[in-house]
């Protein structure tokens, strides 16, 4: 399947919130989860990581150039970048937490580990935006 430039950062968009989406039950898997209750991981991961989705189909269905596409991008960028920044500051609170010994680092780091490539990569497309 080949892809257009435009839709590279759609489809990275997509791949990282599907990670975000999966950190908690992934984390569970290997014994890294945190004690949480499984509806603040939803907030936290699954509906940051949907909006991302979202935002990166409509970042794919609108290619640069399109007539009308400029605001929809637009907007879709700064929402995934705003969601990208929601996972950021939801889990950031954890790395203090490691460097006390409250939580452990690979816990923290792998909680972390999806909001800040999403909210990078939103912003970059934001402002590669013409």
């Amino acid at each position: 399947m080949r892809t257009s430039r435009g839709t590279r950062p759609a489809l990275v968009l997509a791949g990282l919130a599907a990670w975000a989406v999966a950190v908690p039950w992934l984390a569970t898997a290997l014994g890294l989860g945190l004690d949480v209750p499984a509806r603040l991981e939803v907030v936290d991961h699954v509906v940051p990581g949907v909006v991302v989705v979202a935002c990166a189909g409509i970042l794919a269905r609108w290619r640069r150039g399109e007539p009308g596409a400029g605001l929809g991008r637009l907007g879709a960028c700064a929402v995934a970048c705003l969601a990208g920044l929601w996972i950021t500051a939801t889990h950031l609170t954890l790395v203090p937490e490691a460097v006390d010994g409250v939580t452990a680092w690979g816990p923290a780091l792998l909680h972390l580990s999806a909001g800040p490539p999403i909210a990078a990569l939103a912003l970059w497309t934001l402002f590669s935006e013409p």
